[in-house]
């Protein structure tokens, strides 16, 4: 009986994301134009802009203001094949040209980056590194990434250059460079496989379990920012894009479970988790909860899953970072909500082991469902 719960529940949880999926992926109206452009993207570079005419080029839409004076034009290309994606996927970036031929402005259209890491590639400047640039000098400009955004910020690079390549006619290579570097995907890759030896033989590592630790903390964290989470979740379903990198993680964190029944992302990989169990390891006095007490958190800890699945389907361009300690490891780049939330729950984690995980965390919650109801509890 135990077991057909278990396929129903995993079967469940199936459906409900390929739902999603068609879902986020169905759009509101027939689209007949690849050009539809994001007006109020544009009037962030041209702010008196009161219309916006279509030119015989592609994409290109002449500007004018209420008087019908020509304010310029804006180019809102559409991702190609040699588009770069960011972390939410490929995105689109309006390119404001003044009369002179000079870049007017550079702001980002539609897409699906998390709102914290957007602040920060803004608030240091990043979009007006291409004003008062010809198409030429634009086209050779040597526009370096930000640090903790690199993902968004090579994105959006690819695309100055797709817009200003159609426009001009020129040949302007978009930067395709991975910004994962090679000797970090084999770093990632080696502590994934040395987890893997862990969770099938815990009795031969436990003498190497805080090194573990650390190593998932400062690679799979700080480094790499590879922690799963709703807002990985939200992104990948909406934009059906996903690197490498997490797709490794995340069919190790799906498949396992199935097959040996235990929740193995959570224990030997998640960085977080890592974290407030190094933090438990110091000898002060631990708070125990009773079996009745864990059974009704492990039902809000559902219920807060099932919200914010309602909320990835009704607001898919939500930012769930605001909401999650995961985006504290590029803290450099990452809002206040997460930063506290992240200092609080290792502050408590020195009292309480691993309260993010057992209180509140729905992507434990939702890769537990892949596991036995018992044997899979983190």
């Amino acid at each position: 009986m135990k077991k057909i719960f278990r396929i129903f529940r995993i079967s469940v949880v199936i459906l409900a994301f390929v739902a999603a999926f068609f879902v986020l992926h169905k759009p509101a109206e027939p689209q007949t134009d690849d050009c539809s452009l994001d007006k109020d993207a544009a009037k962030q570079i041209f702010k008196t802009a009161g219309t916006f005419e279509k030119t015989g080029v592609e994409c290109v839409f002449n500007v004018s203001d209420a008087s019908e004076k020509m304010l310029g034009r804006v180019l809102y290309a559409k991702p190609d094949e040699t588009s770069v994606a960011g972390f939410g996927g490929k995105l689109r970036v309006v390119v404001g040209i003044s009369p002179d031929g000079k870049i007017a402005g550079v702001e980002l259209g539609e897409n699906y980056e998390s709102y914290g890491f957007i602040k920060r590639v803004r608030d240091e400047g990043f979009f007006k590194k291409w004003n008062g640039l010809s198409i030429e000098e634009a086209a050779k400009a040597d526009v370096d990434t930000v640090s903790g955004a690199t993902m968004s910020t090579t994105a959006i690079k690819s695309m100055v250059a797709l817009n200003l390549s159609k426009y001009s006619g020129m040949e302007i290579a978009a930067d395709q460079h991975d910004s994962t570097p090679l000797w970090l995907k084999i770093a990632v890759f080696v502590i994934l496989a040395y987890s893997l030896f862990a969770f099938f033989f815990p009795q031969k590592t436990a003498k190497l379990r805080n090194l573990h630790l650390v190593l998932l903390v400062v690679i799979l964290g700080f480094i790499s920012a590879s922690a799963l989470s709703m807002e990985s979740f939200k992104n990948w379903i909406t934009s059906g894009n996903i690197a490498i990198v997490p797709v490794v993680i995340l069919a190790l964190a799906l498949v396992i479970p199935i097959v040996s029944g235990r929740n193995f992302y959570c224990n030997f990989v998640c960085p977080f988790g890592a974290f407030q169990e190094l933090l438990g390891r110091i000898p002060l006095p631990k708070k125990s909860f009773s079996p009745k007490f864990m059974k009704g958190v492990s039902i809000f800890k559902v219920v807060i899953l099932i919200f914010l699945y309602a909320a990835i389907i009704t607001t898919p361009c939500g930012d769930f970072t605001m909401f999650e300690p995961f985006s504290a490891f590029k803290f450099e780049a990452a809002s206040l909500p997460p930063l506290v939330i992240a200092a609080v729950f290792l502050i408590v984690s020195l009292f309480i082991s691993r309260p993010w995980c057992r209180f509140f965390c729905p992507t434990g919650t939702f890769i537990n469902i892949f596991a036995k109801r018992n044997g899979g509890e983190i």
